[in-house]
């Protein structure tokens, strides 16, 4: 297939608002598309690189594009796939210069559409509402199969290129070979909120209670002694947590994949920061003396493999059981079984005393749905929270001149795939947050006015608020009163934030 067919398809797709017209051409180019080139089509529309990344920032783009004489002659998907392939495998000394002149050769091949679409594409800007949840749907019509399918393949081999090729060429048989490996990440099982123990039990009756810790998820993958370790966004970080991995290590466990989290400690044994457990995974040279000065004890809740069979499939009572068995108690999380609102109350007091954030909740029956949230497990805190994407901010005043301050929140919207703007909010700030959100969002710049930076929407912040209320100066009809940032969630992406639908559910709540 031609590039210039899929860019002039993906222009189409900005063009409308209506999803199911997004859907509708989506599914028409991949029905065009054939062979390897399905994976390439359906992962540039997503606005994602099947290499991942090139290397190539924006100052290697200035260069590439600077003075640029086309010889254009039209260019297929596979052509430029080949020359993405070359640019991510250069490595070394004068590599970058190298990846300049591969790209150069690449764009002087294509029009000025073309152009503009692979450098949105390799710079992160591919905005057209054609993203993974979309082309998912596209996906699913194009192959006539169901979504739940799609979603489901897509969990497990977290590549939505290969998922639309076997989907199309393989047909639901095919796409059977997806499910959980060793050493190969799968996307998490997520969580919705409640506003307290009653509707968590309303939904779910009995319930599991764990702890919620304010740690960092992690995936661990073993094979007798050896062992890997991932985080929720499937990157590999095994060499920065020794720690762990000793842990892992000494488990009475041959294979097996376990959910958990890692956190920092205080020598009282309770929690340190979020942030500061952060710094350990954020460590990459001397990663012995970090593990020292900031040792990190992990905790596990869950196991989708086990011993070469995959039990993702069975209930989360047996899952925790059957881990429970093989984990020392003192790595496993604090936990109980009940269908009493008193006692769950009890046990969320008691999280909270240990200084963790709350508790959650999960259905004694529910298999692990990798990737998906649902109220098959439920997120308790006490004070409302929501995590929300950053739209815009505005440059300060007085003291905080020369920073960019006040923030525009934004709520996730699965029907448009863009974002409801909820409110305004400057408070919660430290200095230090004033800068480090400043150099932040000037990289995520895409346009500006006299007082504003638009950016786009990839930085995830957790706000807590007093109430919502109805607002006819927001698109969504609500605002958070008294917002004020409680911290940045950079290892959310803006697909975990919380959704408009969501952000209702608590006003309708709050109003009952």
């Amino acid at each position: 297939m031609k590039l210039e067919t899929l860019v002039e398809v993906s222009e189409k797709i900005s063009l409308t608002s209506r999803k199911k017209e997004k859907i509708s051409l989506i599914a028409g180019l991949l029905r065009e598309t054939r062979a390897e080139e399905i994976a390439v089509a359906a992962s540039f529309l997503s606005g994602q690189l099947p290499q991942g990344r090139l290397g190539i920032g924006w100052k290697m783009i200035e260069k590439a594009t600077r003075n640029l004489l086309p010889i254009f002659k039209f260019i297929i998907l596979s052509e430029v796939c080949q020359y993405f392939d070359a640019i991510a495998l250069e490595q070394g000394s004068g590599s970058s210069d190298r990846k300049i002149r591969a790209f150069r050769e690449l764009l002087s091949r294509t029009s000025e559409k073309e152009k503009r679409f692979l450098v949105r594409l390799i710079s992160g800007e591919i905005r057209q509402g054609a993203l993974q949840g979309l082309v998912m749907e596209g996906i699913a019509q194009a192959a006539s199969l169901p979504l739940s399918t799609i979603r489901r393949a897509h969990m497990f081999s977290g590549e939505i290129g290969e998922v639309a090729r076997i989907a199309l060429e393989g047909g639901e048989a095919g796409l059977g070979r997806f499910g959980p490996r060793l050493f190969h990440p799968i996307y998490p099982m997520l969580a919705n909120t409640a506003e307290n123990e009653r509707e968590a039990l309303e939904r779910l009756s009995e319930a599991a209670w764990e702890f919620k810790i304010d740690g960092a998820r992690i995936q661990l993958h073993k094979c007798a002694k050896e062992v890997r370790i991932f985080t929720r966004h499937l990157k590999e970080i095994t060499e920065r947590l020794p720690d762990i991995v000793a842990v892992a290590r000494r488990m009475p466990i041959d294979e097996a994949i376990i959910e958990g989290e890692a956190i920092a400690l205080k020598p009282d044994g309770k929690p340190l920061p979020f942030q500061t457990t952060m710094r350990r995974f954020g460590r990459i040279q001397d990663v012995e003396q970090m593990q020292k000065k900031l040792p990190l004890t992990p905790y596990f809740f869950d196991l989708i493999y086990l011993d070469g069979e995959p039990i993702f499939q069975r209930s989360y009572r047996e899952r925790f059981r059957l881990l429970a068995e093989r984990i020392s108690p003192a790595f496993m999380i604090d936990n109980i079984v009940t269908s009493d609102e008193k006692k769950a109350k009890e046990f969320l007091l008691k999280s909270l005393r240990a200084g963790h954030e709350g508790v959650m909740a999960k259905g004694l029956d529910a298999p692990y749905m990798a990737g998906q949230r649902g109220f098959h497990w439920i997120k308790i805190k006490p004070a409302h929270t929501l995590d929300l994407v950053v739209l815009a901010a505005e440059w300060g005043h007085g003291r905080r001149k020369g920073w960019l301050s006040n923030l525009h929140l934004g709520a996730r919207d699965p029907e448009s795939g863009g974002f409801v703007m909820l409110s305004k909010t400057f408070k919660g700030l430290t200095d230090e947050m004033l800068r480090w959100q400043t150099k932040r969002l000037l990289a995520l710049e895409v346009g500006r006015d006299a007082y504003t930076v638009y950016v786009r929407p990839e930085l995830v912040v957790e706000v807590a608020f007093n109430e919502l209320q109805k607002s006819p100066r927001y698109p969504g009809g609500l605002a958070l009163r008294f917002a004020r940032v409680k911290r940045f969630r950079e290892e959310k992406t803006p697909l975990e934030a919380d959704s408009i639908q969501t952000v209702r559910t608590v006003f309708e709540a709050s109003r009952s």
